[in-house]
């Protein structure tokens, strides 16, 4: 029975996620108030806004946002409705010296001041009170995160528990492949989505053919983490160990001695989410050739001596599936070791969604 003062979606960590978790509404409107509208939430490669006046247009929750580069060099954060009339200002990549609303071209500078509306007499509109608004933006090693909570914690401060171990993984001269970047709509709750990505407990019975036999389930590890960040790390084939950082609400990736490759996932609805894939690769490794970033397992692998497979279908079945199971009811499972990330991200969920302090950071010693 549920205590009469107990928090509405509250649940138990170390157990799997209540089936309503997947499907009422009235968890997906908490997450896009407590999570999407109000924690950091990945946008960007940094690299793809490197000239000044680059602009690369994101949706952050519900809310269309506009990265900017400067011409100080600077990033920032912008809404990328028009302060007129709400039309979407940029909709792909673009580099220009000003934002200008294709409707009735008015105009702004990259901090969003309004500078131009044309055929407006020089008193019928405030230039001050027709700013866009703009939103807190931090790069940390590389990844661009957007907070539309001006009060939100420094990202530093968010990832500073794995931070040692991300930096001694970085390789030198990293490039990203922003034209290999994968959108794709997946027939799942978005938690299922990064539950799947952060832990290597599937991988033996869902990618037999594909990774187990490259990266096993029997070596993977828990390095350190809570629910603000977490590292694991595993075993892979002939090169050094795959370091996994998972950084919640919706980023997970995987360094590999000569890549880091990357999936971001959010929400479209209570059964439906995007899942976008990328990567950043040594120069003289990129140069291998990479057709889909569909194909990164013969990245992970680290060689072309293995054939690429593609394995994010069978992620997508899984995901799919388990998406389908949660039209009924179940008592959750309590989570195995080997799925201590996943405890983090319930953590995670519970202090976000009901205010529940997280416990502290746990590491574990190298295997």
């Amino acid at each position: 029975m549920t205590e009469l003062n107990a928090p509405r979606l509250a649940f138990d960590p170390n157990r799997a996620l209540p089936a309503a978790a997947y499907r009422d509404p009235e968890w997906l409107a908490a997450e896009k108030e407590k999570i999407w509208h109000a924690d950091w939430v990945f946008a960007a490669m940094e690299d793809a806004l490197a000239a000044p006046g680059d602009q690369l247009p994101v949706v952050i929750g519900d809310q269309p946002v506009l990265l900017v580069r400067n011409q100080a060099g600077e990033l920032a954060a912008l809404s990328n409705l028009c302060a007129h009339r709400g039309t979407l200002l940029v909709e792909g990549p673009a580099n220009a010296a000003r934002i200008r609303c294709p409707y009735h071209a008015w105009t702004y500078d990259h901090a969003g001041r309004l500078i131009a509306a044309p055929f407006a007499p020089e008193d019928a509109i405030d230039k001050q009170a027709h700013c866009l608004p703009a939103y807190r933006v931090e790069s940390w090693h590389g990844l661009v995160f957007v907070s539309l909570d001006p009060d939100v914690e420094p990202l530093a401060e968010r990832f500073a528990a794995i931070a040692p171990d991300v930096s001694s993984r970085e390789g030198n001269g990293l490039r990203h492949l922003s034209q290999q970047e994968t959108t794709q709509v997946w027939e799942c709750n978005w938690k299922v989505a990064m539950m799947n990505g952060m832990e290597s407990y599937h991988v033996f019975r869902v990618h037999a053919t594909t990774l187990e036999p490259f990266t096993p389930t029997r070596d993977a590890y828990y390095i350190t983490g809570s629910a603000r960040a977490t590292a694991t790390g595993g075993s892979n084939k002939g090169e050094d160990d795959y370091l996994l950082i998972s950084l919640p609400p919706g980023f997970v990736g995987v360094f590999t001695r000569d890549s880091f490759l990357w999936q971001a996932v959010s929400p479209l609805g209570q059964n439906r989410c995007t899942v976008r894939t990328g990567g950043s690769f040594v120069e003289d490794s990129g140069a291998r050739g990479l057709g889909r970033l569909g194909e990164w397992f013969g990245w992970i692998v680290g060689a072309a001596a293995y054939p690429a497979a593609d394995f994010l279908p069978e992620d997508k079945a899984i995901c799919e599936r388990v998406q389908r199971g949660v039209t009924g009811d179940f008592v959750p499972g309590r989570l195995v070791p080997m799925e201590r990330v996943v405890v983090d991200f319930g953590h995670y969920l519970n202090w976000r969604l009901n205010g529940i302090e997280p416990p502290a950071v746990h590491s574990e010693p190298a295997p």
